[in-house]
């Protein structure tokens, strides 16, 4: 099958949208961020066209990532009745393309535990299985929680930093933390910029961390995110766990997310904390480029 492969057009977003509706048990997020993708800087917006140019039948997104070190792919969608032609491949392999020509020297995606197919091509181009994430929603609200967690100043940079570089969670989550659904290198230029914008928690003897993004993500101010999550002891989980919840409770928040490794202690305490929670288990993957 002839296809073409271009750079996304403002004309495109009705139709486009029309067929990413049903693609999770919820819905989908690309009506949410279709604008972010299309007017953003850092990356390219790309749209299939059937081989009259008739129709669009499929859409991706690669992002470069800071420093331009790292790409980011997501958004691959495909009509329903094309997706045994190997379009998402192709899509995969022009996204990568782009990737780099701007300098990348690897490539990231997470794809959902359930999703074999998008699995399957993943590996099929040279992707590995780096990590595994838990992701949890609840719109419950919390009672006052006690907790000795607080934030971070830039004094205790070296003492974090010391904690996660000997962190077993901190290796299993392939040193990544999350911001709008992009998974980060969590480097000590990282964790600096993130105390200085109040974002990470520490426990008094770290011996636990917890990075929370209070600002939301594309138009989802409503929400507060934990976005790495790792503890040496029950204890500490606690407190950081009720540090999150404080600040999500007094808050104007409708929801709170935890994205995190999925760690059987950091999980099943999840899982108590909360009465009423969504969740899933995403795959995070991982292509290094020949240089």
């Amino acid at each position: 099958m002839t296809i073409k492969i271009r750079r996304a057009k403002s004309s495109d977003k009705e139709e486009i949208l029309s067929f990413c509706t049903n693609t999770f048990s919820w819905g989908d997020y690309i009506d949410q961020v279709w604008d972010y993708w299309f007017s953003g800087k850092n990356g390219r917006l790309f749209v299939v066209e059937d081989d009259k140019g008739r129709r669009r039948i499929g859409m991706s997104h690669v992002a470069m990532c800071p420093r331009g070190r790292s790409a980011w792919l997501e958004g691959v969608r495909v009509r329903p009745e094309y997706r045994r032609f190997n379009i998402a491949t192709e899509l995969l392999n022009e996204m990568l393309a782009y990737a780099g020509r701007h300098g990348a020297r690897q490539a990231s995606a997470i794809v959902s535990s359930e999703n074999v197919p998008s699995q399957r091509m993943m590996e099929k181009n040279g992707f590995a299985v780096v990590s595994r994430w838990v992701y949890y929603s609840t719109d419950q609200k919390f009672g006052r929680q006690k907790t000795k967690a607080r934030l971070a100043t830039s004094a205790d940079i070296d003492r974090i930093w010391t904690y996660l570089q000997k962190s077993r969670i901190y290796r299993l989550s392939a040193g990544t933390y999350v911001r709008a659904w992009h998974w980060y290198p969590l480097d000590k230029k990282a964790l600096r910029g993130l105390i200085r914008k109040k974002s990470v928690v520490m426990t008094g003897e770290i011996d636990g961390v917890v990075i929370i993004n209070a600002k939301g993500y594309w138009k989802r101010t409503d929400v507060l995110q934990i976005v790495y999550l790792d503890s040496a002891s029950k204890k500490s989980l606690q407190d950081l766990l009720a540090f999150a919840a404080n600040m999500y409770s007094k808050g104007r928040y409708e929801r709170m997310h935890v994205v995190c490794y999925d760690s059987k202690s950091i999980t099943s305490m999840l899982k108590s904390f909360k009465k009423e929670e969504d969740s899933e288990l995403f795959l995070l993957y991982n292509k290094k480029f020949k240089q």
